[in-house]
């Protein structure tokens, strides 16, 4: 008897003590203000002066051996959690892996974009360009330690949880990587810490991306971080060479055209066009003319830069080099890096008034590029100095911002001209179908390079060393 009364004791005090106990919603994951060393607070928008670039979370790596300990669950004194399965050691269940779940993303960009970054995937934007493009600074991480304290609160039963307090921690290694230079600007290690006192409910997870959320305001306002993003570092040699300071000519060979029509292998030639992607929201196209990478753009869609972000159809970036430019003409000469890209066919016969042509680019918005329009050629616009200096094709087919530096194509798909601008009519720049093209040989030349057939140019390469 004694012992029946004493379990029985124990079974009205642990139901008293559940029944006390509420669960709490948890803490926000936010921008929180955080003390640095010297004793001084940063809040959630007291951070200025950042250059504006977007930045991603790209990868999560969890380095954190399988089978260590990384924390406990074990029952509230003064309950009784005796028919739970989970009690006991937390063990790390997976060798060193990337963890692909969209909490880290969606912690990490909750804390960054509340310290001021413009960060790239918010989980609120369903639909629109946002959820498609890449930030301009790649950020990963690695844990490298996880640990957690966690105690149960049970029903009085003994048998359900329902609620935990405790504590977390996890020790960060930050990298930034910047694309454009192909390499790693910045490595920061942090520890990130969370405790309730408060019941909250049973989600041992969520106190891992508490512990995560504080490592992650630690790093927004990390000198070094805010130091990277204020002061940014000059590109190598700013401005691209111009042809008059580079005479060498550059052979580009002579493919055969295409005789089929456009739509027949429209695929491949979308494959030829890029997207090139500025350091803000501005964006504009090119298009490669060679297997090994040579790309042709506008100058002014490049400006002074000598490397821009370069996106392809697959939706793969890469970092193209300016190698020279003529700002007049308005073109540019980009080498990709890597080979074995598709090309397109050059055409150095002239066009003809009604001959219907197509565009391909990103009209107004990145998440637009590799758009077609057609249309047909409305007149040719032969130079007359100074007002116009040189030839210009005009054409009805639509193009609209972005579409700079895109080829326009014959009804086979032969590259003809490149889109250099039109123009906008009424308050909204609504497009008036009269835009102007730089004839594709034009550009060419202005660029130093010459169309040669494939013996001209295996004979330049040799005498190159190439």
């Amino acid at each position: 008897m004694p012992v029946l009364l004493s379990r029985l004791a124990a079974l009205a005090l642990a139901a008293t003590l559940s029944a006390c106990v509420a669960p709490k919603s948890p803490p926000a994951i936010a921008a929180k203000p955080v003390q640095l060393a010297d004793g001084s607070t940063i809040a959630p928008g007291q951070q200025s002066g950042l250059d504006g670039r977007s930045i991603e979370l790209s990868v999560v790596q969890i380095d954190v051996p399988r089978g260590k300990e990384i924390g406990r669950v074990s029952g509230e004194i003064g309950t009784m959690c005796t028919g739970v399965g989970v009690m006991g050691p937390i063990l790390q269940q997976q060798p060193r892996s990337q963890d692909r779940s969209s909490e880290w993303s969606d912690t990490f960009y909750r804390v960054m974009s509340g310290h001021g970054f413009k960060v790239v995937g918010d989980p609120g934007q369903l639909f629109g360009a946002q959820r498609e493009e890449g930030g301009e600074l790649q950020f990963g991480l690695s844990i490298t330690e996880m640990d957690m304290d966690v105690r149960a609160l049970c029903d009085f039963t003994g048998r359900h949880m329902v609620g935990i307090r405790g504590k977390s921690r996890v020790t960060v290694d930050w990298q930034v990587f910047d694309p454009v230079r192909r390499q790693v600007i910045l490595r920061q290690r942090n520890e990130g810490k969370f405790e309730t006192t408060d019941a909250i409910s049973p989600d041992q997870k969520l106190l891992m991306q508490l512990a995560f959320a504080d490592a992650t305001n630690q790093l927004a306002v990390s000198p070094d971080l805010r130091k990277m993003m204020t002061e940014r570092a000059p590109l190598p040699s700013p401005t691209a060479r111009t042809v008059t300071e580079d005479r060498s000519r550059i052979p580009l060979r002579r493919t055969a055209l295409s005789q089929q029509p456009i739509n027949t292998h429209i695929d491949r030639l979308r494959s030829a066009t890029v997207l090139i992607e500025g350091s803000d929201t501005s964006h504009g196209s090119g298009f490669i003319v060679s297997e090994d990478g040579l790309m042709i753009t506008n100058r002014h869609v490049v400006g002074s830069q000598r490397f821009v972000r370069v996106r392809l159809v697959s939706g793969r970036a890469v970092v193209g080099e300016v190698l020279r430019s003529h700002e007049l003409r308005d073109v540019a000469l980009v080498q990709l890096e890597g080979s074995g890209y598709p090309a397109m066919a050059v055409r150095d016969a002239p066009v003809t008034v009604t001959e219907e042509v197509y565009v391909i680019g990103a009209p107004q918005m990145r998440s637009l590029a590799w758009t077609v329009t057609r249309g047909v050629v409305s007149a040719w616009r032969p130079a007359r100095p100074p007002s116009q200096p040189f030839d210009l094709i005009q054409a009805d087919v639509s193009v609209h911002g972005g579409n700079s530096g895109g080829p326009m194509l014959d009804r086979h798909g032969n590259l003809i001209g490149v889109v250099m601008g039109g123009y906008a009519m009424g308050e909204n720049k609504s497009n008036a179908s009269l835009n102007v093209f730089i004839p594709i040989l034009d550009g060419l030349e202005k660029l130093g390079i010459d169309l040669v057939d494939p013996a001209e140019f295996q004979r330049r390469r040799n005498l190159a060393g190439g």
